[in-house]
């Protein structure tokens, strides 16, 4: 008999008692866990009784590794791919900028329980990025909007989340983009003379600072000529580049904003044409997104503004590939930096900010009572009298 059989048996005297001797000469016990039969055999009794204590020991340690799993919550990428869901129903501008960051978060902390994710974890996964300041805060928003969608769901009760304790690295780069400058704010102003389908683009963000899916679905039909106001109601994105109809960034971009001389100006050769139309691309529906694109650098192409570039293509035909190269022009001026003129434009010339953040659509959360000041008509009159005023002394 061994030294530690009393470690395994119960009558270490006799080992085999309780065990069944097989006609071969091996001991045998029979044991069910959790409804299943399990055997342990030897010809050493003393042998079956150490297999089965280990096996038993080995279901214990199990059980414990799977309830401390359970304590420390589901799995990331789990909750990561709930979260996916969740962004691929937004809005195509958030989904391209939101979907990137689910997956570096997924990759990184892959088979990482939620509770184990520690704050400190999170502030060194962002600064590994090595990505710029928007960038990184978009990334930081995601991982705090997982464990957010953990913490409220129903099926996962979270409470801890780490990504609110921790901060995004200082120092990041942050791009700045300037509005035009003088020559090509005047380059706008002397195409409203003999305004044409592209120059009327740039015209339009000049006059009303709005964001490039805003204008895009507007039409003559928004535009009140008798009281000079325009109503933004609705936007556009691009899916595949086909246009869709969508609602406005923010709550706050349904709003009035003034007519300007200029723009009522460049838009009067095409006051005849249905109210449906839209003022860009001036046809039935909303443009696409390579129409957009190309007839935007056509317009700054013209004054010195565009470049191009060449870019090798494969295509396939009846199972032989293609090589053909394409130059394409891209304008070096962005439809958004008209918006930061419109802002600086209201700003020089005096107008209410209270009155300019509405007038702009811009939900500005850090205003104490997050209400903005009611635009009515006379509002909208002065403002567009001072900026009117502040267009003609420009030049």
């Amino acid at each position: 008999m061994k030294k530690d059989a009393k470690l395994y048996c119960p009558n270490p005297k006799k080992p085999e008692e309780g065990l069944r001797l097989k006609a071969n000469g091996v001991y045998e016990k029979e044991c069910i866990f959790n409804g299943k039969r399990k055997s342990f055999s030897s010809k050493d009794p003393v042998e079956v009784w150490k297999k089965r204590a280990e096996y038993i020991a080995a279901m214990e340690d199990e059980l414990e590794g799977s309830t401390l799993t359970q304590n420390l919550g589901p799995l990331f990428e789990e909750v990561a791919d709930a979260y996916e869901e969740i962004v691929l129903e937004m809005k195509a501008g958030t989904v391209k900028v939101y979907r990137p960051a689910v997956v570096r978060a997924r990759e990184y902390f892959k088979g990482k329980r939620m509770k184990e994710i520690e704050p400190w974890q999170i502030k060194e996964f962002l600064d590994g990025l090595n990505m710029a300041h928007t960038t990184t805060s978009n990334q930081k928003s995601v991982i705090n909007a997982i464990f957010q969608l953990y913490i409220d769901s129903p099926k996962w009760r979270g409470d801890y989340n780490s990504a609110k304790l921790t901060t995004i690295p200082r120092g990041l780069p942050r791009s700045r983009r300037l509005p035009p400058d003088e020559r090509q704010v005047q380059i706008v102003k002397d195409a409203a003379l003999a305004p044409d389908m592209d120059s009327l683009m740039a015209i339009l963000y000049l006059c009303t600072g709005e964001r490039r899916g805003e204008a895009c679905a507007l039409t003559l039909g928004d535009i009140d000529f008798e009281k000079n106001v325009i109503n933004v109601r609705r936007a556009v994105e691009w899916i595949n580049n086909q246009p869709h109809f969508t609602v406005t960034k923010t709550e706050a971009g349904v709003r009035k904003i003034p007519l300007l001389n200029l723009l009522r100006q460049a838009l009067q050769p095409f006051r005849s044409l249905p109210a449906s139309t839209f003022i860009i691309g001036l046809g039935k529906k909303p443009v696409t997104a390579s129409w957009y694109r190309c007839h935007w650098a056509a317009f700054w192409r013209r004054h010195g503004y565009a470049h191009e570039v060449v870019r090798q293509y494969t295509i396939e035909r009846k199972g032989r590939l293609y090589h053909y190269t394409q130059t394409d022009w891209i304008a070096d001026v962005s439809a958004h930096q008209f918006r930061h003129e419109y802002v600086c434009m209201l700003a020089e010339a005096g107008v209410a900010e209270e009155i300019a953040i509405q007038m702009i659509g811009h939900a500005n959360v850090k205003m104490i009572h997050e209400v903005y000041l009611h635009i009515n008509d006379r509002m909208l009159q002065e403002a567009a009298l001072r900026v009117n005023t502040h267009l003609s002394q420009l030049g």
